[in-house]
């Protein structure tokens, strides 16, 4: 090699080198007091951005209506939908479907609770790692502080003091739910600091978000002097129609995707949705319809119903018409319902006689027509009727004798659970990760059964040796067995204890030492008695018994 030639590393150096004079080169024309220098730099930085996203991967494929029927003009995407946003949230308020959203938001609100056990219903903040990445254990003194950070951060909605006007963080779970229940679209501003840091996040009304046209590429040029950072406002907020104007600046309400967390349950690949959801009440529309119907009929019939129960024919003639008017009025009192209901007709005839018009098999009917509508509407949301309180007949037969028990437990699984993890994700995607992308929000709790029968398991896991004491232990107290400090009153386990200290190899080693024989293996007991001394009888007697056996003839 000459020594004119440079090597590569030199050559990595003055590329770093360049670089860096490259970077206080604009960040000099930037801060400087020429206008030409300013938008000099200004322009070149947004070519490089320019560049990028010009490498982006683009689809090809049409994500919203490909016709122009569906244009507005008025700079965002509509949702067509069969009901209306307006309509959605009068639907809402029905009891019916408010008995959903509260029990439904009641038992998110058990979760919105900061735990480290793994066992109870809450959340956590744990560190981020990878699929194959093993547990790390306990946190430092300094990552139990980024913890706090964020849980004090999610607990206030922001770093807000005191007397803020802020939501908690179970009344902002609470609002932005509601919303998604309704519209099946959820929204919450992202306030940032002048330098992009996470400082607060506020529940928008779901109903008012749109998607801006500048999602489509036939109307990206209407958007590209908002062009930031390479990307442009995403949603916007409307009214009436138009896109609100904020009242300090003057500008329209849109969002940047990092300024606005959204959020879609039911997402489809319909363009002519426009890339909206599909509530459960928008699917259920029919149902709703069904059972207004009905509850307006059943409560027609009880509040001015004219049809009557049966009526009384008074069969014996010649009665003059005060005592008949006298009759007639003596029923009325005594059996006419709430604002002249089930007014009972008195006729004139020879006898008395009663006729019945109504039939119980008809009520039965009705009953089981309204408990059809409540169950399948439940089961849109995944939720067991039993769970709003109606108890009905034939679904005590379902899961056997643990009817109740395996009902609500099914109905958590599938509807509590997959609304918990879209949950989280949300919180994920727009909070935790932009106050520190090195920790996850998880929700605990979700998949524990029932204490006992989670130590029935274990018991019989640990019974058929595929785990250790050890393990279980940890798992139960968080730490590892000290066998010194440590008191189990198990059996099998003292039993155990109890075969390692008198049966092992240890324990016999101990007794060698104590009788200074370790390492001269196993000896005759009866070596020591043939050497001891011997009196003159016993040793006359063993030389007798020597000779009669030696003594040949």
């Amino acid at each position: 090699m000459s020594k004119s030639k440079q090597s590569y590393h030199d050559l990595d150096n003055k590329i770093k080198e360049l670089q860096i004079q490259k970077s206080l080169m604009i960040d000099e024309d930037l801060r400087s007091n020429s206008v030409g220098s300013i938008l000099k730099a200004q322009n070149y930085l947004q070519s490089l951005e320019r560049n990028k996203d010009e490498k982006k991967v683009k689809p090809k494929a049409w994500m919203f209506q490909p016709d122009e029927t569906g244009y507005t003009g008025a700079g965002y995407k509509e949702s067509y939908r069969t009901v209306s946003f307006a309509q959605l949230k009068q639907i809402s308020k029905l009891f019916a479907v408010q008995l959903i959203f509260s029990t439904r938001k009641d038992q998110v609100k058990n979760f919105l609770q900061f735990t480290t056990d793994e066992q109870k219903e809450g959340f956590t903040i744990t560190k981020q790692r990878g699929l194959f990445d093993v547990e790390t254990g306990e946190l430092s003194k300094d990552e139990q502080k980024e913890v706090s950070r964020i849980v004090d951060f999610l607990d206030d909605c922001g770093n807000n003091s005191k007397w803020d006007n802020g939501d908690s963080f179970q009344e902002f779970i609470a609002k932005i739910l509601n919303d998604s229940l309704t519209y099946d679209q959820l929204g919450f501003e992202c306030i940032r600091s002048n330098d992009g840091e996470l400082q607060k996040i506020v529940a928008i009304d779901a109903s008012t978000l749109r998607y801006l046209d500048s999602s489509d590429p036939r109307h990206i040029e209407r958007f590209k002097a908002l062009e930031w950072k390479g990307y442009l406002p995403k949603y916007c907020q409307v009214h009436l129609s138009n896109i609100l104007i904020n009242p300090i600046t003057g500008q329209q309400v849109m969002f940047y995707p990092w300024e606005l967390g959204w959020g879609i349950r039911n997402k489809i690949s319909d363009v002519n949705k426009n890339g909206y959801g599909t509530s459960e009440i928008e699917t259920g529309i029919q149902l709703i319809t069904w059972i207004l119907h009905s509850f307006q009929y059943n409560g027609n019939f009880f509040s001015q119903g004219s049809q009557p129960k049966g009526f009384i024919n008074i069969k014996e003639g010649g009665m003059d018409n005060t005592t008949l008017n006298e009759f007639k009025q003596s029923w009325r009192e005594m059996v006419t319902g709430v604002s002249n209901s089930h007014k009972i007709p008195v006729f004139e005839g020879i006898d008395l006689e009663w006729h019945d018009l109504q039939k119980g098999n008809r009520e039965m009917e009705f009953n089981k027509w309204m408990e059809f509508l409540l169950v399948i509407f439940c089961s849109l949301y995944r939720i067991d009727p039993s769970e709003l309180g109606f108890n009905f007949a034939a679904a005590s037969t379902i899961f056997g004798q643990d009817g109740q028990k395996e009902r609500l437990k099914h109905s958590k699984s599938k509807g509590l659970k997959p609304l918990l993890i879209f949950l989280q994700e949300i919180i994920n995607k727009y909070i935790v990760s932009e106050l520190n992308p090195e920790y996850s929000f998880k929700f605990t709790g979700i998949d524990i059964e029932d204490e006992d029968e989670q130590v029935t398991l274990d018991d019989k896991k640990l019974k058929a040796g595929v785990v250790s004491f050890e393990s279980m232990f940890e798992k139960y107290m968080g730490r590892k067995f000290n066998p010194k400090s440590d008191t189990i009153l198990n059996q099998v386990f003292q039993q155990a204890q109890q075969a390692k200290q008198f049966g092992g190899e240890g324990m016999n080693e101990m007794v060698d030492e104590e009788n200074g024989t370790k390492g001269q293996g196993v000896q005759n007991p009866f070596e020591e008695f043939g050497k001891a001394e011997m009196d003159e009888i016993t040793k006359a007697s063993i030389n007798k018994i020597n000779d009669l056996f030696t003594n040949k003839k």
